[in-house]
């Protein structure tokens, strides 16, 4: 067997694991045994504009110290993040990543403060063609409803002018996406509290209920049994 082949079959090998781990949830320490460092870990997108979603929470802090920062880097600038939070307990948001490769993010205490954090990553890429299609459907209906004619490509500030619109495009669209599920939980939520709320409603009342029936028994053995004293 050639060494180019095994080579195919190794990487081929290692982004099935990697698909595999990517959206598994994994439970991490910051800070274990007093040492101060960041925790970074990686996802691999194996196309352009994939949606790139992730969950944290802080279970366990030590001195009640429950917050903790992170940072996004895109393939194209490992030195610059694309999102920086600080002083978080937990999250779940989706962004989409315009770059094809290895995006990190990065988890830090911010202080001495050992803490467990749940994580988990994921992404989803669409293909390369519907992508393409629909922004030309979406660049013809800005054309069309601004009266703009086809250049074939000429210009490069209509293009560049282009490429941004789809960009806030897509922004918009992953947090309409954020808030439809934000939505659609808080609707869950909402639904389950006023389950609760019934259930404790009925479960109060069983209970008047339930005395009501206990206090006329214990009467009526009273007076069953003084009935019985004076005969």
């Amino acid at each position: 067997m050639s060494p180019s082949l095994l080579y195919i079959l190794w990487f081929a090998l290692l982004s099935n694991l990697f698909r595999l781990t990517c959206g598994s949830p994994l439970t991490i320490e910051l800070n274990r045994n007093g040492n101060d460092q960041r925790e970074c870990y990686y996802i691999l997108t194996t196309d352009l504009d994939c949606t790139i979603s992730y969950y944290f929470a802080v279970q366990h802090g030590s001195n009640n110290d429950f917050y903790i920062n992170y940072e996004i880097f895109a393939p194209d600038d490992q030195y610059k993040p694309i999102i920086s939070k600080t002083h978080e307990r937990q999250g779940e948001w989706a962004f989409v990543g315009e770059h094809r490769g290895e995006y990190k993010i990065c988890f830090d205490s911010g202080n001495k403060n050992e803490k467990i954090v749940d994580f988990e990553i994921n992404y989803k890429c669409n293909s390369g063609s519907s992508i393409k299609n629909a922004r030309n459907e979406r660049r013809e209906k800005r054309k069309t409803r601004r009266n703009i004619k086809d250049t074939n490509g000429g210009d490069a500030l209509q293009q560049s002018i282009e490429d941004s619109l789809d960009n806030i495009e897509r922004r918009l669209y992953s947090l309409e996406s954020n808030m439809q599920y934000y939505k659609n939980r808080n609707q869950r939520n909402h639904h389950t509290v006023k389950s609760t709320e019934k259930r404790i409603t009925m479960f109060s009342i069983y209970g008047i209920l339930l005395i009501v029936a206990m206090c006329g028994i214990q009467l009526f053995v009273l007076e069953w049994v003084f009935k019985r004293s004076r005969r």
